[in-house]
């Protein structure tokens, strides 16, 4: 059988954007990244999909990525109405998913919530203050920590932060970079990364730079 000469458009341009990750494997090699999954990739299979590839990309590459998720766009109540049925969804049905379509691209991933070893823990007021010590015991052992954001309330109970709170919190303890999903600007520090993932494949495509962002871009990561 004779071989083909040529490859197909399809395959030349995989391969194109391939050797256009090249230049950043080694920047990023070995940094930590905290990742919004936001209401496009919670609610729709095939982003989902392509979001779960991408962190499987980053993390063959050497990164250390930690998910951070919320309820979702269609949670069946709200936090005042039914916390602990809230969080039973959130975490029993919103996590298991992120979890299972990491499996699917044959990534370790963990489940936790921020009220496991008090990850998150709400004192008075709003203030948010992070323990990434299990976090980073599981990012040792090359797992995900997917992590949904309900908080251990220090004056009992429990306590649902909004994906992107938990996401800052956990980033700043963590020394890590930050990839937020957009909507998100103006809540946290303006060094956040924002990317728009109604698009498949934007967290890769947006570290990487391959949307072509400079290299003083939003896309920079100096995390640890």
């Amino acid at each position: 059988m004779r071989l083909r000469e040529r490859p197909d458009a399809a395959a030349h341009g995989t391969a194109e954007v391939l050797v256009a990750t090249l230049p950043r494997l080694s920047e990023l090699y070995g940094r930590t990244v905290v990742v919004v999954a936001g209401d496009h990739v919670l609610g729709d299979d095939k982003l989902r999909h392509a979001f779960c590839g991408d962190i499987a990309f980053l993390r063959y590459s050497g990164v250390r990525a930690v998910i951070v998720h919320d309820h979702g766009p269609h949670p069946p109540v709200s936090p005042p109405d039914d916390p602990v049925a809230l969080r039973r969804y959130v975490a029993g049905y919103v996590q298991r998913r992120l979890v299972g379509s990491l499996g699917d691209h044959t990534v370790p991933a963990v489940g936790i919530t921020g009220e496991d070893a008090r990850t998150l823990v709400v004192g008075d007021g709003t203030d948010v203050q992070a323990d990434p010590g299990v976090v980073r015991l599981f990012l040792g052992t090359g797992h995900i920590p997917v992590v949904s954001s309900v908080a251990y309330d220090s004056g009992g109970g429990i306590r649902f932060l909004g994906a992107v709170t938990a996401a800052v919190a956990l980033a700043d303890a963590l020394q890590a970079a930050l990839v937020l999903p957009a909507g998100a600007e103006g809540t946290c520090d303006a060094a956040a990364s924002v990317v728009d993932m109604s698009v498949p494949h934007a967290v890769l495509r947006h570290l990487h730079r391959l949307d072509g962002e400079g290299e003083s871009g939003p896309g920079a990561v100096s995390g640890g």
